[in-house]
């Protein structure tokens, strides 16, 4: 019996770029990027050490949209470019709310963004006093509904389940920049082991916030780098200084080949393997080495069924950062040493277009990946003008590339050393 094939029917993103995939596609084919100057909201402007970020344009909306429950309810900001993302990526499938019934739902989001003026609450009107939790109970009618303090992590699967009226299983997943992978990746596997034959799976983030991008500062993750301006996020670069924030969401639809077929839909890609991996290095660093990364590549490749000679292209993590760019490069020349294959691969990172979406990083960039496979171009890695000596590839520096691309690997490395690899091909109607 041959195994199941699952491909992918349906796609929907929020980004910088706009609230659909197909602006987003365009626009990074035209080496375009969406980082802009940003300050939190209620910060002096200047005042606040992390400059430059890619947030959502609310502007780019289109007025279909407008009329989305999202921005009626009470919900969180990664919530509503979540469920907008997966209400697009269900319309691009064309699927029926009949067909829907007995879907999977698996989202990934990031760390909850607590809104300054509700943490302030807790303050007594006596300055000597410390916070307190009483005192913010006192006055929990004047805290925001949309913050989340109301607000629990697995509200965007909630409704985007609820939206379409889904039966099956809902899934929450809560690991860093590796989330969205994750729940595509493990979405995935169950259509595989059988459990479904259809799931909506990416994520949603935004880290546009004091709190947040505080501790991405603090930690040394978010660059305030000021002599670049727009073009600070340079992966791969000797002069990368850390990661550029965005904010947004992706998700998509797997089904059986069967499935889709059988409902005249037409395929953007195959999955073909999901790999995952531990670091267990550092918290906030990835082994040097590389070592968590070359296993989870290899265990996509594994699951797949494929030899590391058949990839053509590889969808980086490329944070900008100087110890991520550096050890995946590295993974990258372990696992491809053979033949020197690394020297023949394509890498890109999409983050130097629309930045860093943390939990949600993984959905968008599956999307471009799938559609290397299916279009034959690669996005361009933008503001790689002096590479760094340790970062010696052919990362389709400043323009998009246009090279046939069969088999291709999306990588997204988290926080806590969480690695995942999924490995996609171009869609075929005979087996491979």
């Amino acid at each position: 019996m041959s195994p199941t094939r699952i491909v992918i029917t349906g796609m929907g993103a929020v980004t910088g770029f706009g609230f659909e995939w197909q602006s987003m596609w365009q626009r990074m084919l035209a080496g375009e990027h969406c980082i802009r100057p940003w300050q939190p909201e209620g910060v002096e402007a200047g005042a606040f050490p992390v400059r430059y970020a890619a947030p959502v344009d609310m502007g780019l909306m289109p007025a279909h949209l407008k009329d989305h429950p999202a921005w009626g309810l009470s919900l969180e900001k990664r919530t509503r470019f979540g469920w907008v993302a997966a209400t697009q990526a269900i319309a691009d499938s064309g699927l029926s709310p009949e067909q829907l019934r007995g879907a999977a739902v698996l989202s990934a989001s990031g760390a909850p963004a607590h809104r300054l003026q509700d943490m302030l609450l807790s303050l007594a009107d006596d300055p000597a006093q410390a916070p307190s939790w009483a005192q913010l109970m006192a006055r929990q009618a004047q805290v925001d509904p949309d913050s989340s303090l109301c607000q629990s992590n697995d509200r965007l699967a909630r409704v985007i389940a609820d939206g379409i009226g889904s039966e099956g299983p809902v899934i929450n997943i809560s690991s860093a920049c590796a989330g969205a992978s994750q729940a595509i990746g493990n979405a995935f596997q169950m259509i595989r082991r059988g459990e479904v034959e259809l799931a909506i799976a990416g994520g949603a983030d935004s880290v546009l916030s004091l709190d947040t991008m505080t501790a991405l500062y603090l930690l040394g993750a978010a660059s305030s780098e000021q002599r670049w301006g727009t073009e600070l996020c340079r992966p791969f670069d000797r002069h990368r200084s850390g990661l550029i924030a965005g904010e947004g969401g992706g998700f998509v639809v797997l089904e059986t080949l069967e499935r889709a077929l059988a409902r005249g839909a037409t395929p953007y890609a195959e999955v073909l393997g999901f790999g995952s991996s531990l670091d267990a290095y550092k918290i906030t660093a990835p082994d040097p080495q590389g070592r968590g990364a070359v296993l989870a590549m290899q265990a996509a490749l594994t699951d797949a069924g494929l030899e590391p000679q058949q990839i053509d292209l590889i969808n980086a993590h490329g944070t900008s950062t100087p110890l991520n760019d550096a050890a995946e490069t590295l993974a990258i020349k372990t696992l491809f040493a053979e033949r020197e294959h690394y020297r023949r691969l394509l890498v890109t990172a999409n983050k130097s277009q629309f930045g860093h979406l943390i939990a949600a990083a993984g959905a968008p960039e599956f999307m471009l990946t799938a559609l290397a496979c299916r279009d034959d171009r690669v996005t361009p890695t933008l503001n790689l003008h002096d590479a760094d000596e340790q970062c010696d590839l052919d990362y389709c520096a400043h323009q998009a590339v246009k090279r046939k691309v069969d088999v291709a690997l999306s990588n997204s490395f988290g926080f806590g050393g969480l690695n995942t690899s999924l490995a996609l091909g171009k869609y075929r109607e005979a087996p491979r």
